[in-house]
């Protein structure tokens, strides 16, 4: 069975730091592939910052995914952030402290009106 594609990534490279930007809808069905392109990409850089911009919905295996990778980098001495979370993303990371163990707030919420 095969299923359909719900999310993008780019990998943009530099020096030592790679940025993988995401974007669109990130469930269980593409976790396993999250987490082989976040390890991949921990094995290449010194600083992996992962651009959560593009992205409009993720799940809790995808926070699970987000952790380990967090976990593995830390390992191997490698710069783990998440960047530019929004919306329903950004509550979720905020929510379960996600946001917090990941060194803070990179990206602050806008003020309430």
């Amino acid at each position: 069975m095969a299923t359909e594609q719900t999310w993008q990534w780019r990998v943009d490279v530099g020096a030592a730091r790679r940025v993988v930007a995401l974007s669109g809808e990130i469930d269980m069905s593409g976790a396993d592939r999250l987490d082989d392109l976040l390890h991949e990409t921990i094995a290449q850089a010194g600083t992996v910052e992962v651009d959560l911009a593009g992205l409009t919905f993720i799940d809790s295996t995808v926070l699970s995914t987000l952790v380990g990778a967090h976990h593995h980098a830390a390992d191997r001495g490698v710069d783990f952030i998440l960047v530019n979370a929004a919306g329903q993303v950004r509550r979720v990371l905020d929510m379960t402290g996600i946001m917090q163990m990941f060194g803070g707030v990179a990206d602050p919420p806008p003020a309430a009106i």
